[in-house]
């Protein structure tokens, strides 16, 4: 009669081919959430640079003027001042809240608005003033986004910069 069973041969195999799909299996799982946290990221770090690009661009069409003694040019933070055609809302000014902090509008004398939320932080905001003598106003803008991490893990870190021209209509 024969007996039924494993030999500690064909056991030693078996456990060795499971934790070989469970490795490759977690490895993969890994993997997978490493991207789903990055794309998260990066989706949510572009929604908020078209936000601001969107925000800047609408003032610089609603501006008659770089109000240039009232902006800061060139360096980090800087600020954005802007004469506007609607009294209500002279001066519009862009700004940090603190360095890395928050990009906010100040519209007249109403209270600074938040343009991005605390999920993001802003590295740096740099204005350059590109007018020429012929020019009502072009200011170049470059600012970088970075994803507040308060987590250990680099799963959630993503830094982008973005640069854009904005130009004050001419027909203002």
């Amino acid at each position: 009669m024969q007996e039924r069973g494993f030999t500690l041969v064909e056991v030693i195999i078996y456990v060795l081919i499971v934790g070989l799909i469970l490795g490759t299996l977690s490895m993969f799982l890994v993997n997978l959430l490493h991207a789903r946290a990055s794309s998260q990221a990066s989706s949510h770090i572009i929604t908020t640079a078209r936000m601001i690009q969107d925000r800047l661009t609408s003032a610089m069409r609603e501006a008659s003027a770089v109000n240039t003694g009232a902006s800061t040019f060139g360096i980090d933070p800087g600020i954005l001042s802007l004469d506007m055609v609607d009294a209500g809302g002279d001066p519009t000014v862009f700004s940090l809240t603190v360095d890395n902090g928050q990009i906010q509008i100040q519209e007249g004398v109403g209270a600074p608005v938040m343009l991005t939320g605390e999920e993001v932080d802003v590295t740096s905001i740099i204005f350059n003033d590109l007018t020429g003598s012929e020019d009502v106003g072009i200011i170049q803008v470059q600012f970088t986004l970075e994803v507040a991490n308060d987590t250990e893990s680099t799963f959630f870190d993503y830094v982008q910069s973005f640069e854009t021209t904005l130009r004050i209509p001419l027909d203002q």
